[in-house]
């Protein structure tokens, strides 16, 4: 059983309001990580809340008991982060121990359920590795650790906390490559909040058209996409791949047109780009795209 650990007690003193009751595409944030954590997995997630006397507690803590969360409210908010991720870890490890833990931020959009379902497969690979989502070697959110390591937390000295954890077993570390450059980001801010709002977080969007086998697989004609301006071939295949897992190693072996002619995975993604995904028919052949088929269109 995998569980998660969603540190929500907070003061938010950056943003100036509850940041985690902030509306993103008409949802409250942690609405939407506890969503993602669970589509994409998780079994057991532990919200830990302010302290009742805060008022953003109790609306916080519905949304996390109507979502089927366990909570923690604590009689006075955490010292820091570590305190309130070792009260979530605590209240895990009431009943039978999960085999693996999720910890990350609630105020971390980016976290979606494709992306956890595949930091998951990768620790079901990895049993005794901590798996972290990173881009071009930064590292991002959640983090997926064994339980055997987690409850290490509680023993670590003063001022130390999940970094230092982690730091402990930089042998046991694999980072996973994602598309998505927003899993670095955090809503700290109310520029933060504004940036995201203002752009998508800065990602341009993108309408992949699926042929063949992957249409059916996906059991869809074309797939959203979102990737940070300057992105190519090769970040849209790993976004792809994120985004609908039944395309499995498919993606990699098919081709992408780009404005109806094929590219190669170097090749960089013009922001008003027609793309389809193409892949190998019998024979080793691919379709071969053209503007009469429409490829792109």
């Amino acid at each position: 059983m995998i569980g998660a650990v969603i540190p929500a007690a907070g003061k938010s003193k950056r943003m100036g309001q509850p940041k985690l009751l902030i509306e993103i595409d008409g949802r409250a944030l942690l609405a939407r990580v506890i969503e993602a954590l669970f589509d994409g997995g998780v079994g057991r997630i532990v919200v830990v809340c302010p302290p009742e006397s805060a008022p953003e507690s109790a609306p916080l803590a519905t949304i996390a008991n109507e979502s089927g969360c366990e909570l923690v409210i604590p009689r006075e908010h955490p010292l820091d982060m570590r305190a309130s991720i070792e009260l979530g870890l605590g209240r895990l490890g009431r009943s039978i121990a999960p085999d693996h833990v999720v910890v990350g931020p609630g105020d971390s959009p980016a976290t979606t359920a494709p992306l956890i379902a595949s930091l998951l497969e990768r620790a079901s690979r990895n049993p005794r590795g901590i798996v972290i989502p990173s881009v071009g070697g930064r590292r991002g959110h959640p983090i997926v650790m064994p339980w055997a390591i987690a409850r290490e937390l509680a023993g670590l000295g003063a001022n130390l906390g999940l970094n230092a954890l982690v730091r402990g077993h930089s042998d046991l570390v694999e980072l996973v490559e994602v598309a998505d450059r927003r899993i670095v980001l955090d809503l700290d801010t109310p520029e933060d909040l504004a940036a995201w709002r203002g752009g998508a977080g800065g990602l341009v969007s993108y309408r992949v058209r699926l042929f063949a086998g992957a249409r059916e697989l996906a059991g869809k004609g074309h797939l959203e996409i979102e990737l940070a301006p300057g992105s190519t071939v090769a970040d849209l295949r790993r976004a792809l791949g994120l985004s609908e897992p039944r395309l499995g190693m498919l993606v990699a072996r098919a081709m992408i047109a780009v404005d109806e002619d094929y590219a190669a995975d170097d090749q960089a993604l013009p922001a008003s780009a027609r793309l389809a995904l193409i892949p190998p028919v019998s024979g080793g052949t691919t379709e071969t795209p053209t503007r009469s088929r429409g490829v792109g269109s």
